[in-house]
């Protein structure tokens, strides 16, 4: 894991600390796991880099999600992107279930069909995060619990991979994108979202994006506009605004060290950056979001 976080020792594991990258853990065990300084309150906002479901069995809650409140009601899954920020409801009276698991666990078990239907797995931020089960939720967890208290070894993973392949499948089902997926101009908009996800730190120019694609400056302005609602230009320097505000919230790092890890080598000209599409400077966003945490 590349941080720590309050779950990060809780998957499961073999009888020879073999890490099976997934987990089925409640809600209420989680909250009463005793955060030391090496671990973060599950109430406060924290990275994963891994996935997670929250399963919503009784009550509702408020889950943040990358600065955005869910109201949640029974019977509510909300998915969680790996990279994502998030943190949980300290006020409310809830309990449930969260499912982790790792991309290294879905890449193993998941067939290449269902991993590219299952479009929120790659593109969460143009699907919903948050979806009605219909009854499935309870079926899925009862089922779950019943599997995994058999001692069958390797066996299953398998068994465990192929239940939340259904899960997903159905949830995707439910999503506004549903089995949208790599069909037409949409795979070439995923395309254009993986080089701004690992280029973004090297350059903010859409043009630049363009050429890599082989396509001209229009379409892809076309593209973004058809599947994220802005300018290619504006996707970038939304990506990199949500990269900073992770950074600055999850992380102690100093303004100067986060302007580098988005591209700046300056870090009065991230600042102005900064400021001019939040309307804040990123020490004020810090300091007002850990007075909500």
């Amino acid at each position: 894991m590349k941080e720590n976080t309050f779950i990060h020792s809780q998957f499961e594991c073999d009888k020879h600390g073999r890490d099976f990258g997934y987990r089925l853990l409640k809600m209420e065990d989680v909250f009463s796991f005793e955060t030391s300084s090496t671990s973060k309150d599950p109430f406060k906002s924290h990275r994963i880099d891994f996935f997670t479901l929250l399963l919503l069995m009784e009550g509702e809650m408020t889950h943040e999600v990358d600065f955005i409140a869910y109201k949640m009601m029974a019977g509510d899954c909300l998915f969680i992107s790996k990279e994502q920020i998030h943190k949980f409801d300290k006020t409310s009276s809830y309990k449930g279930y969260i499912l982790i698991f790792t991309e290294e666990f879905l890449l193993k078990h998941l067939s290449l069909s269902a991993f590219s239907k299952i479009s929120f797995l790659s593109n969460y931020h143009l699907n919903p995060s948050l979806f009605k089960t219909f009854g499935d939720m309870e079926i899925f967890v009862n089922a779950l619990q019943r599997e995994l208290s058999f001692n069958l070894g390797v066996i299953r993973e398998d068994i465990v991979a192929s239940m939340l392949t259904v899960f997903l499948l159905k949830a995707q089902l439910r999503t506004s994108h549903a089995l949208k997926s790599y069909y037409g101009d949409y795979g070439q908009f995923v395309k254009f979202q993986n080089l701004v996800s690992t280029k973004y730190k090297y350059t903010r120019s859409a043009k630049y994006y363009a050429n890599l694609l082989n396509i001209p400056y229009k379409q892809l302005n076309k593209l973004s506009r058809a599947f994220s609602k802005k300018t290619a230009k504006e996707y970038i320097n939304n990506y990199i605004i949500l990269e900073a505000k992770r950074n600055l919230v999850a992380t102690n790092a100093p303004v100067k060290e986060i302007a580098y890890k988005c591209g700046f080598k300056e870090a009065t000209n991230f600042i102005k950056f900064f400021k001019r599409i939040t309307g804040d400077t990123p020490v004020r966003f810090r300091e007002m979001r850990l007075k909500i945490s």
